[in-house]
């Protein structure tokens, strides 16, 4: 990308000889996705000049949440690019495909279809769901490589028939030579944990690289579930709202990241996880003694151009767990990337509510405090602001006994006894444990940040989705910021939102989430 990057905003269907017009609707364009063929190529928001995607390493950041999570919305299934050049490719974890080919016993393949080369690829699909663990193990967030899969997304995912996905995972874990290709933990609790999966040491964290399905079988399967997120999304007031907004992005060309970091680097930048800004520079990460501190702008480079090469992802709602969290290639970015990004070719501005989970909490379980501030807190405890607002990010979702080794428990204890009090009697009550916490403050910022959206469409106000934070053209900040400010009063929430305009000229720390 050596020069800026304009979306579009309408959808449309390409193939050798045909294009969907303007005036297109969502069921036209799903109804040619389904019975598309191998020449079809399927483009929404297509970025101008994106060129096709070279057979490379490349990162999948299905779920990376690295730089922008708070460790609780890591349920969030698998993405897909929001437009696909070749609607066949994929990407697979390194070395998988030579070993299946090679040392997957033929008995197990024919069990998953009769046809051998169809097994393969339905084993390489199932493969792309772990390709997110290549990163975990980079960044340190899932060092061992573990990933939840649902049976039903997987039962989805790999529909030929029901049991098609365990005769996959059953292949996959056949003892080779080597080792097994799939460990799995085979521990599930309804309604708790999910089972997890990850690659065996000799293909965990070894890189990821394209794979282009030949079989008509595996691309129907890969089709099916392009639609089905595309029809969900549709579903969902924040994901139109933000495929009506791409059209006015321009994305900062690899010579703008690189001055950037250069620049943030020179001011001793720090990520909101508490790591400083520095570069590899070839080196292997083991050459910093304290690489675990740092957060390195070639790990972020490889980000965003995952996020970006080959299209904008399909904005997804994530899992109850998450609350329905919504997430795309801007929650996913580092946020110093995403700071570049112009909209009609001006800086953006950003609005978010101020402490709004503990504020959330108040309101959901019978505090008092009116307006807590991180810097209220901070005051109080004789604590560094900062680590006020790293502590809010897991308090509630801790079990009790880690919420009272928390800084921020003498606080709520003597200031929110019942509130606080209520909180804990959920975690051991609920059937979701001391999870029940997030899971409900989640959905309340959603269902906020729902009606916040609404409303801005309603007035032709479209904006970027981060979480609790809205991203938007300079000259609707006044009009944002007096919508925020309405629904959260309608909610009894007792918080206000503030625009952060200035901070990401100069920022110090990360400012959205």
């Amino acid at each position: 990308m050596q020069q800026n990057q304009s979306l579009l905003s309408n959808l449309y269907f390409f193939d050798n000889n045909f294009q969907l017009h303007d005036n297109f609707t969502y069921e036209s364009l799903l109804g040619k996705f389904h019975s598309s063929n191998q020449s079809t190529y399927l483009l929404i928001n297509d970025v101008l000049d994106n060129t096709f995607l070279k057979d490379k390493e490349v990162l999948d950041l299905s779920r990376v949440t690295a730089y922008n999570d708070d460790n609780i919305t890591t349920d969030i299934s698998a993405q897909l690019s929001l437009f696909v050049i070749n609607n066949n490719r994929i990407k697979i974890p390194s070395k998988v495909e030579y070993v299946i080919r090679k040392y997957v016993s033929r008995k197990l393949l024919k069990e998953i279809h009769k046809d051998v080369e169809v097994a393969i690829e339905l084993c390489l699909l199932f493969c792309t769901q772990l390709n997110s663990t290549y990163f975990d193990i980079k960044n340190g967030s899932q060092p061992n490589g573990w990933k939840s899969l649902r049976a039903e997304y997987l039962r989805d995912f790999l529909s030929l028939n029901p049991l098609t996905y365990k005769k996959v995972i059953t292949a996959l874990e056949e003892p080779l030579k080597k080792g097994a290709i799939l460990e799995c933990d085979h521990i599930s609790i309804i309604g708790e944990k999910n089972h997890f999966y990850r690659l065996t040491p000799p293909y965990l964290g070894k890189g990821i690289v394209s794979y282009d399905l030949k079989t008509k079988e595996a691309i129907a399967l890969l089709n099916k579930h392009y639609y089905r997120v595309l029809g969900e999304a549709k579903k969902n007031p924040i994901c139109e709202n933000l495929i009506r907004f791409y059209q006015d992005i321009s994305l900062p060309t690899m010579d703008q990241i690189k001055k950037e970091a250069d620049r943030l680097i020179a001011l001793g930048y720090v990520t909101k996880k508490d790591k400083k800004l520095t570069k590899l520079n070839k080196h292997a990460r083991s050459y910093y003694k304290n690489h675990k501190e740092l957060s390195f702008m070639e790990d972020a480079i490889e980000i965003f151009e995952y996020l970006t090469d080959n299209g904008l992802l399909i904005p997804t709602v994530g899992g109850e767990a998450s609350g329905g969290r919504v997430v795309d290639s801007f929650t996913l970015m580092p946020s110093w990337i995403r700071n570049l990004v112009l909209i009609n070719g001006q800086a953006h501005i950003e609005s978010d509510y101020s402490c709004l989970h503990p504020n959330i909490a108040i309101a959901l379980y019978d505090g008092s405090t009116s307006n807590l501030t991180h810097s209220d807190l901070g005051s109080e405890l004789n604590i560094e602001v900062k680590m006020v607002k790293n502590e809010h990010l897991s308090f509630f979702n801790k079990q009790f006994w880690q919420m009272k080794q928390s800084p921020l428990y003498s606080y709520y204890q003597q200031n929110e006894p019942r509130m606080l009090q209520n909180v804990i009697a959920e975690k051991y009550s609920s059937q979701y444990k001391h999870k029940i916490t997030s899971r409900r403050l989640f959905a309340k910022e959603v269902e906020v940040m729902t009606a916040v959206i609404q409303q801005l469409n309603k007035e032709g106000i479209f904006v970027g989705y981060v979480y609790d934070a809205l991203f938007f053209h300079p000259d609707y900040a006044k009009r944002v910021k007096e919508v925020m400010d309405t629904i959260i009063q309608q909610y009894a929430i007792k918080t206000i939102a503030k625009l952060s305009n200035d901070e990401k000229q100069n920022p110090a720390t990360e400012t959205l989430s």
